[in-house]
């Protein structure tokens, strides 16, 4: 008879190559960082030499830092709407509408993720460019004046949000309509039925339905965001115009391959990952100590005028 404790064990050689994988490539690297957010080295004289906490007192000592750690927040709470809001809205569009069309919406949508980000943003510096860029020309034929998007502070990081925003949006559409797949046509033909609106069917069981992967893009968005507009960054703005767009992540880049100043890029990673990790943990410590009630997922697949499914069938 197998027991859960053989089953484990037979899984274990499976398990293995990808516990293998994690450890090299993930916690390997995070120990690293850790350990050299304690050190000085600038990458080429000697090996690492322990400074204890002098690295984090150097980098809260710096501005430029704190600054950037705002900014980060302030990119990715404006993304959290285009995250979540506009992909949900999209993919219950097309679900909605089922067609050989919606497929090829779709793609089109999908085309950013499979894009190289490094050709994106050049692609966008050509849009954008004051003198020649396609954006101004169009403005031009209106007859506006030309906008320098990329060299005014007050356009440059709502640009390189909307830039960003383009790969959240193509990614979450796709998984929100894996999501929707989800749903069975027989609890929305019943709720029909009972005289539920479109709207009322869209509000309760739909949105509903869509909850937890809502709250997982968001949080991937939290954790992801500022990441994806690093390549940006670096590519349009470097940072500028007056630091405007100098999120935590090139600051991180500016400290350990520009400056060499490995201690303060990998003390700035610690300290990103510990800002990251206080939402996600304080997460998780609600779901864990929640009533065990509330726990148990309401299913929506057993909805309350099944009766009217027995009857039409």
């Amino acid at each position: 008879m197998r027991t859960p404790r053989t089953r484990q064990g037979r899984a274990w050689p499976y398990l293995t190559p990808v516990v293998v994988a994690f450890a090299a490539w993930i916690y390997g690297p995070l120990l690293a960082t850790v350990a050299l957010s304690v050190a000085q080295w600038d990458l080429t004289s000697g090996p690492p030499r322990f400074v204890g906490a002098a690295n984090y007192r150097t980098l809260f000592s710096q501005p430029e830092f704190l600054a950037s750690l705002g900014r980060t927040l302030l990119l990715v709470g404006c993304l959290l709407p285009v995250a979540t809001v506009l992909p949900m809205s999209l993919a219950i569009a097309l679900w909605k509408r089922p067609s050989r069309a919606s497929t090829l919406y779709r793609a089109v949508l999908f085309l950013p993720v499979v894009l190289a980000p490094v050709a994106t943003a050049v692609s966008w510096q050509f849009v954008l460019n004051p003198l020649q860029g396609v954006l101004d020309r169009v403005l031009a034929l209106a007859g506006m004046p030309a906008v320098n998007w990329l060299g005014d502070p007050h356009t440059a990081l709502p640009v390189i949000a909307a830039i960003t925003a383009g790969k959240l949006v193509a990614l979450n559409t796709l998984l929100y309509g894996a999501a929707l797949s989800g749903i069975d046509p027989r609890v929305l033909a019943a709720a029909r039925l009972d005289g539920a609106s479109e709207w009322e069917t869209t509000r309760h069981l739909v949105l509903s339905h869509l909850r937890r992967i809502t709250a997982l893009l968001a949080g991937v968005c939290v954790v992801l965001g500022g990441q994806w507009a690093f390549t940006n960054v670096a590519v349009l703005t470097q940072g500028g115009p007056d630091g405007v767009t100098d999120n935590v992540y090139y600051r991180i880049y500016t400290y350990g391959f520009t400056f060499f100043d490995t201690g303060v890029a990998s003390a700035a990673a610690v300290v990103l990952i510990a800002v990251l990790a206080l939402p996600l943990g304080v997460r998780a410590l609600t779901l864990r100590w929640r009533p065990a009630g509330d726990r148990v997922p309401k299913r929506v697949d057993q909805p309350t005028p099944a009766r009217h499914l027995q009857s039409v069938s």
